[in-house]
């Protein structure tokens, strides 16, 4: 979150929305554990097993799709391939 804050901050010309749907990730999944930490420590708080693990799985796929954006939107290349790593320095 501090890095992706970081990144908006210094950001001269506006940012591509990429990098503000990360930023929303970031503050949804904390938002989400304001719930979620509670309610695992006190089962009263829990109101149905089911919202914890709906709310887990929507964290798990809003940071998945964050983050295939964020790496398809840099260009990354694998990580095997060595002309496409000394090609990014």
């Amino acid at each position: 979150m501090a890095l992706v804050g970081n990144m908006i901050h210094d950001a001269l010309h506006g940012d591509p929305s990429i990098v503000n749907y990360d930023m929303f990730v970031a503050v949804v999944s904390m938002l989400s554990l304001f719930y979620l930490i509670p309610a695992t420590i006190k089962d009263d708080l829990a109101f149905h097993p089911l919202i914890m693990i709906a709310l887990d799985l929507l964290n798990t796929l809003f940071f998945l799709c964050g983050a295939l954006a964020m790496a398809g939107y840099l260009g990354v290349h694998s990580c095997g391939n060595p002309v496409s790593f000394m090609l990014s320095k």
